[in-house]
């Protein structure tokens, strides 16, 4: 199987992802942007790829994200007391 990788990025004035597509649009917070990125590929699921969302750590790495991204609730809370 074909893991394709969607970045999170930041901007001057936001997030966004990088992905096959190019560039998505600028989000204000990183959630937002995370969030955008699984509707991205989940409206793109294909039986020989599957999406790897991933961040930069502080070393310049590229750290797969996926266990993060999950974390979010429906309500926009992190069931972990606030934090992420």
């Amino acid at each position: 199987m074909t893991q394709v990788y969607c970045d999170i990025v930041p901007q001057a004035n936001g997030w966004c992802f990088l992905s096959e597509e190019g560039q998505s649009a600028v989000y204000p917070s990183y959630r937002l942007a995370v969030e955008a990125a699984r509707d991205r590929s989940a409206s793109q699921v294909s039986v020989q790829k599957v999406t790897v969302l991933r961040q930069q750590d502080l070393r310049g790495r590229m750290q797969e994200i996926a266990g993060i991204a999950q974390a979010w609730g429906p309500d926009g809370t992190t069931g972990m007391g606030g934090r992420a």
